[in-house]
């Protein structure tokens, strides 16, 4: 009998993953770096472990279906578990109406999850931050100040404004998750999920003026949100040492679990007609940033005329340069619903940046700078709006105008440290001629 039950959780399981991988193929997610299969299927395989143990301990007791109770027995999770576990044995109508009542139990607990891993995140920011910031500091290694290029430029920080939506939204529709997932799956084919990460050695120091250390401290530390630009001269070594920074920030908040959204700009290789390969690099930037906004969408979104995210408006995005403002515009809707706290990295603007881009590139980097002052929509209408935090930071090689000017345009205060002398060391030094921008909102 325990052996019969190991074969029937075993295939039972092979089923469940076969329609997860066959779901998020569909959909273009299994090249995401948000999905976590093992987490996914941690319970079934928990459920096989034990059995294969009962095996050993010759407790033929033991039963998959009668695990001990806990305080958490009827919580969304464990009635979600329960529900699938129900399946394993049953066929026809009694398989069907178990599957049924599972998708049902699952809904409810991805919901509630969603919302408890908000109000983590809400109440933990601080502590989350800290903690990326720890283990960032230990990456990067500060050097005396040898260069007069670093400038450091920042914005008063007014008051944040609640959106313009907020107090006009009416006859909402609700949304799942999977359903944008599934209707933006063709821009998967405009860029390279590789792109989202970048190498980043974890035995190798990155060595960064100590004033750029202090400087990105307290863009970290901040209670407000903020944008800050990072420049630096170029440099032979592969990666650079400011899109090092952006690696390091990239990694170390996922592993904080913070939610991060990411890409390191690059041109592509093959030519596609009616574009040069710098819009191609913009295409691409763009087209990444809405696929992970998604990603960090609560499991139902409302949806109305206002903030809209019905399927029509991702089919109106094409990969042309004639469907960049529907493209533009999704980005600005989708940042309505950010979580109540977002890290996003950008490296590598002055890549993909030359006349063909620079006007779609200001109205790109405006849209994010606009989301630090303003409140993101409720994730339901429930909820009022939360208090929360967007950390946007950009890293770039040179000057490039669209990045320096359009931060610009807020009302900056311009410092300028001491000349100091150069370093005679050997080490590869983050050192600029733009140095640091940085926006309070």
């Amino acid at each position: 009998m325990p052996v019969a039950k190991i074969y029937a959780l075993c295939f039972f399981f092979l089923t469940e993953f076969i329609d997860w991988f066959i779901r998020r193929s569909t959909c273009e997610l299994l090249k995401s770096h948000s999905q976590d299969g093992y987490s996914e299927f941690h319970h079934l395989v928990s459920c096989i472990q034990r059995q294969a143990r009962a095996l050993t301990d010759s407790s033929d007791a033991m039963d998959v279906d009668m695990d001990e109770k806990s305080d958490a027995a009827y919580s969304p999770r464990a009635l979600w578990e329960e529900s699938q576990l129900s399946q394993v044995g049953r066929q026809g109508t009694d398989r069907r109406i178990a599957a049924q009542n599972t998708i049902t139990r699952r809904l409810i607990w991805e919901i509630q999850q969603d919302a408890e891993e908000r109000a983590r995140i809400r109440r933990q920011r601080d502590q989350l931050l800290t903690e990326m910031l720890k283990a960032v500091n230990d990456q990067l290694r500060p050097v005396n100040e040898h260069n007069s290029g670093i400038v450091c430029m920042t914005t008063a920080a007014p008051d944040l404004v609640a959106s313009a939506f907020e107090w006009s939204r009416v006859s909402k529709r609700r949304l799942a998750r999977l359903e944008l997932q599934n209707a933006s799956k063709h821009l998967e084919g405009f860029f390279d999920n590789d792109d989202q990460v970048a190498d980043l050695d974890p035995d190798v120091q990155v060595a960064v003026e100590s004033s750029v250390v202090a400087t990105l401290q307290k863009w970290v530390t901040n209670p407000r949100s903020q944008a800050l630009a990072v420049g630096g001269t170029p440099s032979s070594v592969y990666p650079s040492p400011v899109a090092s920074i952006s690696a390091c920030f990239v990694s170390f908040s996922r592993r904080a679990r913070l939610p991060v959204i990411a890409h390191f700009c690059t041109l592509p290789d093959k030519v596609v007609k009616g574009l040069t390969t710098h819009q191609q690099g913009l295409i691409a930037l763009t087209y990444s940033l809405i696929r992970q906004l998604i990603d960090c969408l609560p499991t139902v979104v409302d949806s109305d005329s206002l903030l809209d995210l019905s399927a029509e408006r991702f089919r109106q995005v094409d990969g042309t340069i004639s469907s960049w403002k529907a493209a533009l515009a999704l980005v600005d809707t989708l940042l309505h619903f950010v979580p109540p706290l977002l890290v996003c990295v950008i490296d590598g603007i002055d890549t993909i940046h030359d006349a063909s881009t620079d006007a779609a590139l200001r109205e790109l980097i405006r849209v994010l700078l606009t989301h630090t002052r303003h409140q993101p929509q409720p994730a339901n209408s429930e909820c009022s709006s939360p208090t929360f935090l967007f950390k946007v930071l950009f890293t770039v090689t040179g000057r490039p105008s669209a990045l320096v000017e359009t931060m610009s345009e807020n009302q900056l205060i311009l410092s300028e440290p001491t000349l100091s002398t150069e370093l005679t060391s050997s080490d590869t030094v983050l050192t600029s001629d733009l140095g640091v921008v940085m926006m309070n909102a």
